[in-house]
């Protein structure tokens, strides 16, 4: 999913359930739900390596640079 497509799904879930926005926003751990988490961080910028299930933020790069950046971390 893209930045633009998840913000406008939350827009719309704003939208839809008002009362949700001062909620606490948690994740799931995994995709079946085997335990949740608080969001604590802003979001970041970065590389994210898909086949090393690995992301590198922007402020820690050393072999990377900006061109390298195609993600954004949300927690």
């Amino acid at each position: 999913m893209k930045l633009r497509e998840y913000i406008e799904n939350l827009n719309e879930f704003a939208k839809e359930n008002p009362e949700t926005l001062d909620m606490v926003v948690v994740y799931a751990k995994d995709s079946e739900g085997n335990g949740f988490e608080s969001i604590h961080c802003t979001p970041s910028k970065g590389c994210f390596n898909q086949s090393e299930n690995d992301f590198v933020d922007v402020e820690n790069y050393e072999e990377l640079d900006e061109n390298d950046t195609n993600a954004v971390c949300i927690n």
